[in-house]
């Protein structure tokens, strides 16, 4: 990934920090929105597609709740708590340590009073039919892939790669350990927004339009994936502008960019 795409990202991210910063109220209200758009993509990236009624029923319970919903109703209110969990996170003082500590809470907020939660132990087979179609390691391989994973994490190589790249390749590899049956999408990344974050940047939302280009860029190089987070980030920057100022015109800038 060339020098000049970080730097790019870099000039966005600050531009449009700068603009939720004057904004205040604004810049609540965009979050609100972007919160839940973060609920309703990662959700359907792993498709369960909801609809926006059924996500402020899941947020704020009014009426007679539809009994056939309950447990996805707890599925989104876990979503929502993982993201909270991570935004505490990133602000914290200390520094995050990524181990499996953190993959397990992670993991458990997310299967918190679910009928069918599961111990967050590792996967002990090679499943057949799952969301993703990418080349997993065998199980044998799950414990020291991740303790490879969370060494080089812990390094001075990694801390001294740009930000995106360490939420990038990081994902990347977790989803190639991929150490549990179900929820590792979430999990991973969950933990790749929280490189964000402690970063300085903005969350970056998968969108469903995009679902099949994650899933395939996952099958690439490091590199090449790390093409498609960027793209989304990029994304993530037009809405803001966006929604700042209505004239933006993103076509325009992605022309001019390109020039």
């Amino acid at each position: 990934m060339s020098r000049t795409r970080y730097l790019d990202l870099d000039d966005r991210n600050e531009d449009a920090r700068e603009l939720m910063r004057e904004r205040p109220r604004d810049a609540k209200t965009f979050m609100e929105k972007y919160e839940l758009s973060w609920v309703y993509h990662e959700n359907a990236i792993d498709g369960m597609v909801l609809t926006h009624a059924e996500l402020l029923q899941a947020f704020q319970p009014t009426g007679i709740m539809d009994s056939s919903m309950v447990h996805t109703y707890q599925e989104i209110r876990n979503q929502k708590d993982a993201i909270d969990f991570i935004k505490s996170e990133a602000k914290s003082k200390t520094p995050t340590k990524y181990n499996l500590t953190l993959v397990k809470k992670l993991y458990e907020i997310l299967y918190k009073d679910l009928p069918n939660r599961m111990p967050p132990t590792f996967r002990r087979d090679m499943p057949l039919h799952r969301t993703y179609f990418h080349d997993i390691v065998q199980p044998i391989q799950i414990q020291p892939g991740l303790e490879q994973l969370f060494d080089f994490m812990a390094s001075e190589e990694f801390r001294k790669m740009h930000t995106v790249k360490q939420a990038t390749f990081s994902h990347h590899r977790f989803m190639e350990i991929f150490p549990y049956s179900d929820l590792s999408g979430k999990v991973g990344r969950m933990m790749m927004n929280l490189i964000l974050l402690r970063g300085g940047y903005l969350p970056v939302i998968v969108h469903s339009s995009d679902r099949q280009r994650y899933y395939e860029g996952l099958r690439l190089p490091a590199t090449q994936f790390g093409a498609v987070i960027m793209d989304a980030m990029d994304n993530t920057h037009d809405n803001i502008f966006k929604a700042f100022n209505p004239a933006y015109d993103e076509t325009a800038r992605r022309k001019a960019s390109s020039e």
